[in-house]
Parts: structure tokens; C-alpha cells; sequence
């Protein structure tokens, strides 16, 4: 159902609503060359990337922040020194998971950083006519390793894709979980990258094409990339070989899209709802229905034939270079079309003239949104799995929550469906990022500054840290999770379901360590939660997880990791089942193969590691019909 976005501001140390809603505030720095992206950094750190001066920097947080310049790309800028500059410019920052990793051997194998950027304009140095045909520049993702000082080595993992004046989105993220592929080497975390329509109907590209339709042209897409060489060779190399649209064949546009629709998705970011990790977005649209969307592989997302949900409010007006839509046909149409799971603010189609008849932007029913970021920890209030959205348009952050199933929004403790924050230091909120601890929060104005805001309300007597369960044996699971709690804090429950609605309590859980053994799990999909209860018998649920338990197949556990000398992989089947071992490097060479039939029951393979050098190799089991059961990082010590 379609639903407008409401109102309620914030203001530092007022209350919000019931659950006393406070922050402090601190500038963390100003000066800034229009800031663009912020990631949260390894040793309490914040990454930045400034879309003008085209620095990269990380910010040391604590009492005094210091900032330290990692990497000068102003060299890149010099066909646009003059003249029309690209929206955007330096754009897109990643850093690689193992630099967040505690171990040294870790971090030093994949010590990478990722940065997006214009580069390159069509007719240097050109002031672009407002209105006027089109405004063209070049893109690129590049790859650098981090040794603690500077960004070296770099590596061009895309070349040449479309750049403009106008939306080229340019948001860079990594997903949260090594992806499984045929073999090693194409096992591996996946980069996603969003590049918009270039701005085609309007302004300075009144002319230029629209190809947010057309699967073989990058722009109004979201992309997804290898993070390193998969060894396929040439740019090849990069392109992941699930991807929706790859053809095995010459390397072209279609085999990097992972899905296409999109007008300048300027937001992106992972997160898990009752157990469901899903990559969402946030995208301006035209005159209204700026989109939330949950982001799947080969979907469609509408522009420019729809724009916001498909309900035919602009039909018969002009979006992006389509001068007639027909929402409804189009949606009927276009099996992989994906309707968002909110909007925010939309105008009726009784109202869609007067507002086209409307030339002053910041009249028309849209925040253009700038950026999402995802809130899992459980500290707030109410805030657990909460999406915020900041917005270029109403000097303010807005909070959503999205239901279990992915297809709607809650309604917030105000009565509304969102709420908004961080009002009054400034226009044109570029970026929000939320803190680890999930008490502060950092937002990134154009202006040139980034606030900390910190909240100073009511927190929950307990908060779940982590909440993870794996098959350990035929019909058995292992239920793990870490907790916060205060002296408030009185007992743990665990509880099952079999439809994710009617849960039953398996247990009780008092002290540290929390574990719990469910001897009785069903076949088919299982979803696990915990209830916190209180003295004064108030509770809180965690995350929801699920684990899907086929009697068929294989349970696969392994153990110890980190590994000094023996490796030991336990194999539990409910009937006689055939089971390939392969331990390779990271490079993908085969360290170790064993091809055997186990079960019914429980058998032990043991690798022996005590001669292989401390590093990471890669485990994959799979049985005789080469279906992957188990990839996983084996970390060596010495």
C-alpha cells in the first residue's frame, strides 16, 4: 500500500517520542571539499571520499579527531579543471573485510580498498548548456592496498563506463558474505555499485538516450563485481559468472548487471531482517515517489516506465524520455518488475498536471534521498532493523522500519511510518553512517562538515551482539549468540518455528556462554529466535535467523579455525552419501582432494596442515551431483 511520508522532527536533547529520543552533538570535522561517502573504518576510524578536491582520507574518532589524507586523485581531473564538472566526481569508497580482521596474516592477504570516480570528460574542458543535449564523461572503479599510511598499487577493475553532468549515482558497497562459485577462485565477496541514467530528459542531457531499459548499456543499473581476479582472464577476470545476465562469451555491458530500472540510486546498504539478509536502496525518482527498494538479481525496477509503485499516477506524463507511460501495462508485462517497498511522498494522478505545471523542485513531493544505512544493533528502542535514509531536500534523516516479508513498511511508535532526526546544522544531507556500537551516528552535509550525534535516551538492559545457528549433525542445530545486559537482565529464551509466526520455547538460558542444542529440528525451514526477559518481565526478541535442514543431505561441520595442525572436517548423513573434500589457496591451486562415501551416521575426515604455510586457504565440500554443500576460509598459524 502506498503511503506518504510523515513528519516529525528532532531537535538535539528534545524528546522524540516515549522512548526519549536524545543526542549530543559534536562536529567531527568541517572544511571539507563536499564529502560523499563515509564508511566506518578499521580501529574506530572513518573513511571519506570528497567528490571535489577528489581525496580520499580516514578520520581517527576519539576525543581530538585526526584526519590523514590516504590518496590525492586530483590528477583525474584535469579534461574538467573548467567548464561543467560531473555530479559526483570521486564518489564510491569500500574497504575489503579482511582489513577489518584482527590478524595480521589476514589483512596483509587482502589489504584492498575500492574507489569510484569520474575521470575523463568527452570534450574537455566544455561548459555543457543548461538545457542542452548532452553532458558526457568516463568512470572507473579502481582497487588499492592499504598498509597503514597510503592507498598504493593500483588496479582498474572497470574502465570506461558511462558518466554524465547528471546521476551517475556512483554509491559503492561489498556484500556481507563470501558468495559461492564453481571453485575457489570464483568464491568470493562481491562488490556492488550503482550507476544512474545519466540524467537523460533533462537539463544538460535533454537529448541523451535513455537506457535504464536496456540491459546492454551500464547506465540506470545496479552492477555486481568480483572483488579480485577469478582467474577467467581479461575483464572476465572481474564479471562474476551467476550474474543475471552473463553470457560466457566476449565480456560486454549485460554481464556486470545484476539489475536494471533505476533512475540515481544514490543509496545502498545491506541488512538482515528476521533472518533475512537483503540489499536495499533508496532512489530519487522525478517529480515524486522517491523509491525504497529491495534490490534481487535480474529484477526490473520500472524507470523510465514507472516511477514509484505502479498505480498509473503518470500515465500520459513525460518521465525521464518516455512521453506516455503506462505503468500498469508495462508492470503486466514485465515478469522480473519489482515494485518498491515504500515511497516516499507521491502525488494522485488528479494532481500530476498542476504538478508538472510546478517548475520549482523544492516544491515537488520528494526528499531526494542520498543515501541509506541500516541499523542491527539492538540498542534503541524500537530502532532494531531500522533503515535510515538522509535527504538532500528536508535537512533531515528519516527512519523506516521494513516488515518480516520485505513488502511494506511498520508503523513507528508516533503513529506514523517514519520519523526523522538531525534537524538544524545544515542543508543537503549527503551521507548518514551509523556506528558499530550503535549509539552514534555521522552525517555528512555538502556544506563540508560531518557531525557525530550521540544518543543519550533509554537503551535496552540487554543487547544481542551477534545471533547465529548452523546443522552440526542429521536433525541437529547448534544455536549461538552474544549479549550486553545490565543488572536489569534476568534469563534467556530460545525460541522455534516451523511458519516464522507461531513460535514454541525450546529453553531457558541464565548464564554466559549462550548455547543452546536443538536435538529436534524439523525438516524443511526452521526459524530461530531469542526472547530477553527483565526482572520486571519486560522482554525483547532478537534477529530472527533461519535453518533449512533437508534429511537428504550432508551436514557438514569443521573445526578447529584458526588451524595449527590437524583440520577436522565432520560428516553427518542420514543415508550413504558421496562427498568430495578440496582445500585450495587462495589462488585457487588444489592443496588437498579426497573423494569418499560416508553414513549413515557421523565420519571424521582429518587434513593435516602442520607442513602448509600459515595463510588462508578456501574448504569446499560438495557431493556427487558437484552441488556446493560447504565453502569456507580456513585460516593457518604458524
Amino acid at each position: 500500500m502506498k503511503k506518504p511520508i510523515h513528519i516529525l522532527l528532532l531537535f538535539i536533547a528534545v524528546n522524540a517520542s516515549a522512548q526519549s529520543e536524545t543526542f549530543n552533538k559534536r562536529t567531527i570535522i568541517s572544511g571539507l571539499n563536499d564529502a560523499w561517502e563515509v564508511v566506518y573504518g578499521p580501529n574506530d576510524s572513518l573513511w571519506i571520499t570528497e567528490n571535489v578536491s577528489y581525496k580520499i582520507s580516514r578520520i581517527s574518532l576519539g576525543a581530538t579527531p585526526v584526519k590523514t589524507e590516504v590518496l590525492d586523485l586530483s590528477a583525474n581531473t584535469s579534461t574538467f579543471s573548467s567548464g561543467t564538472r560531473p555530479q559526483g566526481g570521486l564518489m564510491g569508497l569500500a574497504l575489503h573485510p579482511n582489513l577489518y580482521s584482527s590478524d595480521p596474516i589476514e589483512r596483509n592477504a587482502k589489504p584492498w580498498v575500492y574507489a569510484a570516480f569520474v575521470y575523463d570528460k568527452a570534450i574537455p574542458n566544455s561548459t555543457c548548456a543548461n538545457p542542452g543535449p548532452t553532458c558526457v564523461f568516463s568512470t572507473r572503479i579502481v582497487r588499492y592496498d592499504y598498509h597503514g599510511t597510503s592507498l598504493t598499487n593500483p588496479v582498474i577493475i572497470i574502465d570506461n563506463m558511462p558518466g554524465s553532468s547528471d546521476h551517475n549515482s556512483g554509491r559503492l558497497i561489498i556484500g556481507p558474505t563470501i558468495e559461492a562459485g564453481s571453485d575457489a577462485a570464483h568464491t568470493q565477496y562481491r562488490l556492488y555499485y550503482t550507476i544512474g541514467d545519466m540524467g537523460a530528459g533533462q537539463l544538460t542531457n535533454t537529448s541523451r538516450t535513455e537506457n535504464a531499459q536496456n540491459v546492454n548499456v551500464m547506465e540506470g543499473k545496479v552492477l555486481r563485481i568480483n572483488t579480485e581476479d577469478d582467474g577467467d582472464g581479461a575483464l572476465d577476470s572481474w564479471v562474476p559468472n551467476d550474474n543475471p545476465f552473463y553470457t560466457a562469451g566476449s565480456i560486454t555491458p549485460r554481464d556486470y548487471v545484476y539489475s536494471l530500472g533505476h533512475r540515481n540510486a544514490q543509496g545502498l546498504a545491506w541488512g538482515t531482517v528476521s533472518g533475512v539478509p537483503r540489499l536495499y536502496s533508496s532512489e530519487q525518482q522525478d517529480r515524486s515517489d522517491d523509491e525504497i527498494n529491495i534490490i534481487e538479481s535480474g529484477k526490473n525496477y520500472g524507470w523510465d516506465q514507472v516511477t514509484g509503485y505502479c498505480d498509473d499516477n503518470v500515465n500520459g506524463f513525460k518521465i525521464g524520455q518516455n512521453t506516455n507511460p503506462d505503468e500498469q501495462n508495462f508492470c503486466s508485462a514485465t515478469v522480473t518488475y519489482k515494485d518498491p517497498i515504500y515511497s516516499t511522498w507521491f502525488e494522485s494522478a488528479a494532481n500530476m498536471a498542476a504538478l508538472y505545471a510546478n517548475g520549482n523542485n523544492s516544491q515537488w513531493p520528494t526528499i531526494a534521498s542520498s543515501s541509506i544505512d541500516f541499523y542491527w544493533q539492538n540498542k534503541i528502542p524500537d530502532w532494531n532493523e531500522s533503515i535510515l535514509i538522509s535527504s538532500l531536500k528536508q535537512d533531515k534523516v528519516y527512519r523506516i522500519k521494513p516488515n518480516t516479508a520485505g513488502t511494506d513498511v511498520l508503523t513507528l511508535p508516533n503513529g506514523m511510518d517514519t520519523i526523522s532526526y538531525f534537524r538544524g546544522d545544515g542543508n543537503r544531507i549527503r551521507r548518514i553512517r551509523i556506528h558499530p556500537d550503535g549509539l552514534k551516528f555521522y552525517v555528512a552535509r555538502d556544506a563540508g562538515t560531518i557531525m557525530e550525534y550521540t544518543y543519550t535516551g533509554v537503551t535496552l538492559s540487554a543487547t544481542f551482539l551477534k545471533f547465529e545457528g548452523k546443522l552440526i549433525s542429521s536433525g541437529v542445530a547448534e544455536l549461538t549468540w552474544d549479549a550486553v545486559t545490565d543488572q536489569q537482565h534476568d534469563y534467556f529464551e530460545l525460541q522455534r518455528s516451523v511458519d516464522g509466526t507461531n513460535f514454541i520455547t525450546l529453553g531457558r538460558i541464565t548464564s554466559a556462554p549462550y548455547k543452546f542444542i536443538d536435538q529436534s529440528v524439523q525438516a524443511g525451514s526452521n526459524y530461530y529466535r531469542v526472547k530477553q526477559f527483565d526482572k520486571d518481565g519486560k522482554s525483547i526478541y532478537s534477529k530472527e535467523i533461519k535453518i533449512v535442514y533437508d534429511p537428504s543431505r550432508a551436514v557438514i561441520t569443521t573445526y578447529p579455525n584458526p588451524v595449527s595442525d590437524f583440520l577436522n572436517v565432520r560428516i553427518s548423513a542420514a543415508e550413504r552419501t558421496q562427498v568430495k573434500t578440496i582445500l585450495t589457496d587462495i589462488e585457487g591451486k588444489v592443496i588437498y582432494s579426497r573423494t569418499g562415501i560416508y553414513g549413515p551416521g557421523t565420519s571424521d575426515i582429518r587434513i593435516d596442515m602442520q607442513k602448509m604455510p600459515a595463510q588462508i586457504y578456501i574448504l569446499k565440500i560438495q557431493n556427487n551431483n558437484n552441488e556446493v554443500l560447504v565453502t569456507q576460509k580456513i585460516l593457518k598459524l604458524q
